[in-house]
């Protein structure tokens, strides 16, 4: 069954209503996203921030105390390498 001018323009005008209604929707949406404003609170806006205490002797267990640093035991050897590395080779 072929589509008729009328049946064409009856479901154009159906798809232009929808288009209002999602851009209405998306309006209103907009509008009391960014220029509504909320009533402010009356009394304490801020709540006091809690006092943070840090557990620090687990740091003096003997265990890690027997910890080194690995950077101190390396060592790079001497003569490895020439003394200008830009001079070409002999």
């Amino acid at each position: 069954m072929a589509v008729t001018f009328l049946q064409k323009k009856k479901i154009q005008r159906l798809l232009i209503l929808a288009l209002g209604v999602v851009v209405f929707i998306t309006a209103v949406v907009i509008w009391w996203g960014f220029f509504v404003t909320a009533p402010f609170p009356t009394g304490d806006i801020l709540l006091q921030p809690l006092r943070v205490e840090v557990d620090t002797s687990i740091l003096s267990h003997p265990i890690l105390q027997k910890l080194d640093e690995a950077e101190a035991k390396a060592q790079i050897p001497q003569d490895v390498g020439r003394d200008n590395p830009l001079l070409p080779p002999l």
